[in-house]
């Protein structure tokens, strides 16, 4: 029989120190004082449009449940970012964060006590997209009954302040997992993490260009990625300073595809406001007091889109269209609305899929001035694929999803400190980035484990686990556990990425007549080649012609600034061609073909 729960009083305010603290605003730093008055000036009118409700529905061994705050909030926010007013609409939006994690917190104590009143307990607390699927959401929903809250074409709670979770029941009354799983979240940035993770992203570029060019002026260079954001500052033809951080665009969506919906649900001007906010934050950080010359950005073209602030529908509907792929040169100034001039470069790119961060790497690495076949490979989320020579470039995107870089994956993380990073069964070994205790794994580590496991025989060639690790997943270490879910989603990732190696090969007379491949993105810097191959990733015949090359999108922004590239530039994109992938017959053959590992 189910049972409702329904909360209208919640007796809470906004958290001052925490909504200070989720905007990167420590005290003491030089921002506090200007975002701290922010907040004591809009805390009233904030306060006053928050409309809380929180239910929670127990059905059999599942109660779930649902909190929002309004829609007020949220369209105050956006009327402060359409107003220019970019600092009051990030602090109107965390406001309304704080109050439903504070919201929140009241729930699980009303769970509690109702778990008492019918002896039981919560095992653990089930939330989309890391626990089930985006499409969870509606059964949340249909359980609640009317509540305010509705649910998008692309499954997302509206209003947007809102959230949802399920919580599994069980018969011992002493556990009660409601709370948030921090370890499962890929959000590793959140200020209200239990652990946090401050780690350095391996999203630099290997690459020095000092011997070959030099410059005096000071050029920031910047790779905005659907993940992270990275900085390298030039000083006199050196790099002398580098900066990575996660983009602040995530909670919209782990891919492009997610901001894109978001964008055209009338949230683009608040995440160009986002983006731009982050980039004066980073250029100014890297600066370090001195006056910057020149800014070259290389980013994906939904990254561009949402940056300038452009209109989204023609990215997210067939056939996927791109009208802004050109380079784009701009004051900073105007871009972004800070007192930084300086003259800005926007890589250019070749389609809505690949992008300029893409045009950037094939220049780094020198594909149009070969006269030999080469291959690129970025093992991003979009998994972006280009091959050719001077003569004549192919690019392909298979959307591949986030998993490489930790999102959907149960324990996944990004390339931060205490990352799992190698695996070896045979001897136990288990490597993370600093040598930090685990925390998470990353790509490099998961395609490592999967390898490690299909030759242990704990994993067949199809993918699945054996005996108890079927139910249980395979442990790693004491907060990671590798499931067969997990395994599913790298499966997907990795054999659309593979479909669209083969495609691409069998345009230039197939993978015997490539010469070299490049391989790119934060985790492809420090693959196991030979484990790739293991797996099904790449095909064993390049095994040897592998060159690892980092970010380089970020590297080719920095070889633009100092080598002046834009005549080049132009020519990688008037000699590039695309296949779009999902309409070419032999993507869905070779997609199954290369499932199993």
């Amino acid at each position: 029989m189910t049972n409702l729960i329904k909360i209208t009083n919640f007796n809470i305010k906004p958290n001052k120190s925490a909504v200070l603290r989720a905007l990167g605003c420590a005290e003491g730093s030089a921002a506090y004082e200007r975002v701290s008055g922010e907040f004591d000036g809009l805390f009233k009118a904030v306060e006053y449009m928050l409309e809380p409700l929180a239910f929670a529905s127990f059905d059999g061994d599942r109660a779930y449940c649902l909190l929002t705050v309004g829609g007020a909030a949220e369209e105050y926010s956006k009327s402060l970012f359409d107003k220019g007013e970019a600092l009051g609409g990030l602090v109107v939006s965390a406001m309304a964060d704080e109050y439903l994690f504070e919201a929140d917190a009241v729930l699980a104590e009303r769970v509690k006590a109702e778990c008492a009143k019918i002896g039981m307990g919560v095992k653990r607390r089930l939330e989309a997209p890391t626990d089930m699927e985006l499409e969870g959401q509606r059964v949340i929903l249909d359980k609640i009954g009317d509540c305010g809250v509705e649910l998008t074409d692309g499954f997302m709670f509206k209003p947007a302040k809102s959230m949802g979770y399920i919580l599994e029941l069980t018969d011992d009354s002493r556990v009660f997992n409601a709370q948030h799983d921090c370890s499962k979240c890929p959000i590793t940035d959140c200020p209200r993490r239990s652990a946090p993770i401050n780690g350095n992203f391996a999203a630099l570029s290997g690459h020095d260009y000092a011997a070959s060019a030099k410059s005096e002026e000071n050029i920031v260079c910047v790779d905005i990625g659907t993940t992270t954001l990275a900085f390298q500052l030039v000083s006199g033809g050196v790099i002398t300073a580098s900066h990575t951080e996660l983009n602040a665009q995530r909670r919209f969506g782990l891919d492009v595809l997610s901001r894109i919906d978001a964008a055209n649900r009338g949230r683009g001007r608040e995440m160009a406001q986002i983006i731009r906010y982050q980039l004066i934050s980073g250029v100014k950080k890297i600066a370090g007091g001195r006056k910057i010359d020149r800014i070259v950005i290389a980013a994906n073209t939904t990254m561009v889109y949402l940056l300038m602030g452009y209109d989204c529908r023609e990215l997210g509907a067939f056939p996927f269209k791109a009208e802004h792929t050109e380079t784009i040169k701009i004051g900073f100034d105007e871009l972004t609305g800070s007192d930084i001039a300086a003259e800005t470069t926007i890589i250019g790119g070749i389609s809505a899929f690949v992008g300029g961060d893409i045009t950037s790497g094939i220049y780094m690495c020198d594909m149009d001035k070969s006269e030999s076949v080469s291959l690129f490979i970025d093992l991003g989320t979009n998994g972006e694929t280009a091959i050719g020579n001077g003569e004549k470039i192919v690019v392909a995107s298979a959307a591949a999803g986030p998993a490489f870089e930790g999102g959907k994956i149960s324990c996944g993380v990004g390339s931060v400190d205490g990352a799992v990073c190698g695996v070896d069964l045979k001897s136990g070994e288990i490597r993370t980035i600093n040598n930090k205790p685990p925390v998470g794994i990353c790509g490099t580590g998961m395609i490592e484990l999967l390898s490690e496991l299909k030759d242990a025989e704990i994993m067949d060639e199809t993918g699945l686990l054996a005996g108890k690790y079927f139910e249980n997943g395979y442990k790693l270490a004491e907060n990671v556990i590798f499931t067969q879910k997990d395994i599913r989603e790298l499966q997907t990732a990795k054999s659309a990425i593979r479909a669209g190696i083969e495609i691409l090969a069998a345009e230039r007379g197939g993978v015997d007549k490539i010469e070299t491949v490049y391989l790119a993105g934060g985790f492809g810097y420090n693959i196991d080649v030979k484990k790739a191959c293991n797996i099904g990733l790449l095909p064993r015949e390049l095994k040897d012609k592998v060159k690892t090359v980092g970010n380089s999108s970020l590297g080719g922004a920095v070889k633009y600034a100092l080598e002046n590239g834009e005549e080049r530039i132009g020519h990688i994109r008037g000699i590039s061609g695309e296949i779009t992938l999902g309409n070419d017959g032999r993507f869905n053959e070779l997609y199954l073909k290369h499932m199993g590992f």
